[in-house]
């Protein structure tokens, strides 16, 4: 495999089509589900009446409902920019010259399957921690030193065991998206891809760290560079530079997050039709 055009082929489609940036930043903040957890008192005492420790309740559920909501949507979108920047790309591999409708369409369609198979991926990496995490636990708090012991084994193990499952979910989901498979014939699918390209599969792996290494330490010197002149404006204007700085960090993270979402995720769907197009010449042959 040519792992030098897989990256050139990857940035010549993340820069040529930018349309599918929507897709790709829709994949980078839907991925993390974006949430917090706190703890609050049991008693809530204010220098307020009723009327207002109301009110602040009130408005606590309403921002809880409101955050479900963005959570949701995000998800929803996570999961058809999926389906559709796969598709693109395919198409786009493929010689034609697919639309953002295209794109739109195609992870619609394949909605409720891609979602089938991201749960059924939970439910494996759960399964997972459950088996390796969960002992670890109970002996790190039964036999201290032996669950010391434990985790020299336990947490590679699960290491390899989550890292198996994500790349499985990888060529699952395109599976389904290109060849129309449902949710359990795309993961043994995906099963059988990993099993026959493991080798190229971690060296995909890597290039995608060393990529993200590259991203991150780009994304942070720009980044830096970019805060300089609202720094600067900020000893003028505190709340005039602090408030544009805002804005365009805002702006900037977006962007940036759209671009690099949608080149990691075009790497991995040029690598797995690669991959295909690997096993279809040796079965010729």
């Amino acid at each position: 495999m040519d792992y030098g055009g897989l990256v050139k082929r990857a940035l010549e489609i993340m820069w040529k089509f930018k349309y599918l940036w929507i897709f790709g930043f829709f994949l980078e903040f839907g991925s993390g589900g974006g949430g917090w957890v706190g703890n609050l008192p049991e008693k809530i005492k204010l220098p307020v009446g009723d009327f207002l420790s109301g009110a602040l309740v009130g408005a606590i559920i309403l921002l809880v409902l409101v955050g479900l909501v963005v959570f949701v949507l995000f998800l929803i979108m996570y999961i058809i920019s999926q389906g559709g920047l796969i598709h693109c790309v395919w198409k786009i591999q493929s010689g034609e010259n697919p639309t953002l409708r295209d794109g739109w369409n195609a992870g619609v369609k394949n909605f409720w399957r891609i979602l089938g198979i991201s749960i059924m991926i939970l439910i494996f990496i759960l399964v997972s921690a459950l088996f390796t995490l969960a002992p670890f636990i109970l002996l790190l708090i039964t036999f201290k030193a032996l669950g010391i012991i434990s985790a020299i084994i336990l947490f590679p193990l699960f290491l390899v065991l989550f890292i198996t499952i994500i790349l499985i979910n990888l060529y699952a989901t395109r599976t389904c998206i290109i060849e129309g498979k449902g949710v359990f014939a795309s993961l043994a699918e995906g099963w059988e891809m990993l099993k026959t390209n493991l080798g190229p599969s971690l060296v995909v792996g890597l290039i995608g760290i060393g990529s993200t290494m590259v991203y991150i330490f780009g994304f942070v010197a720009v980044g830096l560079l970019l805060a300089l002149p609202f720094i600067a404006l900020g000893i003028f204007n505190l709340f005039l530079g602090i408030f544009l700085g805002v804005v365009v960090g805002l702006i900037y993270i977006g962007v940036l997050s759209a671009i690099w979402g949608t080149y990691i995720d075009s790497l991995w769907t040029l690598a797995y039709l690669d991959m295909k197009k690997l096993q279809l010449q040796n079965v010729a042959v």
